[in-house]
């Protein structure tokens, strides 16, 4: 039996599904990817660093403003926050009971302390607040448009090639294995829990290894009969103004409360 190929059609519906914020309208849609990456990239190494609880919030505000200026789908937006939040879930069931400090409460012999409790908080705030600013702004955009923003702040051309060349063959070789189950399958094979599988689906994954060297020097070939020296080129010009400067100064404000409230610079009083 002949596997289908995926029709261009086909390969952009993939493409949307595993890109379900990169079109859109809104004001973030329409900025400099350079400029919205570097921005990504201070955002969350400056929350990634805080240590304090307010500090923590105010990422997570700044998260939020992000992801409303970028107009994201809650629906899609809350399934990443979902994702990520379940493994968080499994800090709050063991951090507060291991770190020392002043006991709140107690399951049994465990005693849950302010610390532990404040700690889960912490990292709970940050990295939603990372998350939803990573995804307004480089989520935002396709992974093409990444790779020549990732070219444009003078990342080495390999990460940017690797980066494509994953993106645009994770498809084929996702392909390439179905289509070795399906022959699997036609020759009566059913996975169970003994050698015979194990072998099995050690013997696919080889092959598939083999098929995608073969395939991906097959393709180094195409493209230096192509006259590939190295670069990507693309048709879309990016150029500055004065909304890429705006994103530029109001992460650089966001970053200067995130390190104003980790040192209490700024006190509230009541």
């Amino acid at each position: 039996m002949r596997a289908t190929p995926i029709s261009r059609n086909q390969e952009i519906l993939l493409q949307q599904i595993s890109e379900p914020f990169a079109l859109g309208n809104s004001i973030i849609h329409s900025m400099h990817p350079g400029f919205r990456l570097a921005c990504a990239f201070l955002f969350s190494i400056a929350g990634a660093l805080l240590t304090n609880l307010t500090a923590a919030g105010s990422v997570l505000a700044a998260g939020i403003l992000f992801s409303i200026a970028a107009r994201l789908n809650f629906k899609h937006l809350l399934k990443r926050l979902l994702i990520v939040n379940f493994f968080i879930l499994f800090l709050w069931i063991f951090l507060p009971f291991s770190k020392p400090g002043t006991p709140v409460f107690n399951v049994g012999p465990f005693n849950a302390t302010l610390e532990g409790i404040t700690y889960t908080a912490i990292i709970t705030l940050k990295s939603n607040g990372i998350l939803l600013a990573i995804t307004a702004l480089v989520a935002t955009m396709p992974v093409q448009t990444l790779g020549s923003a990732m070219q444009s702040l003078k990342i080495p051309d390999k990460l940017c090639r690797l980066l494509l060349f994953s993106w645009r063959y994770v498809h084929v070789m996702m392909t390439e294995y179905t289509r070795m189950r399906r022959a699997a399958a036609m020759r009566a094979f059913k996975p169970r829990t003994n050698l015979h599988t194990y072998r099995t689906y050690s013997w696919l994954l080889g092959m598939l290894l083999v098929r995608s060297m073969d395939r991906a020097h097959r393709v180094w070939q195409a493209m230096l009969c192509r006259g590939f020296n190295g670069t990507f080129h693309t048709l879309s010009s990016y150029k500055t103004g004065k909304r890429d400067l705006t994103l530029l100064a109001v992460t650089a404000a966001c970053v200067t409360v995130f390190i104003s409230l980790e040192f209490n610079i700024i006190e509230v009083s009541l």
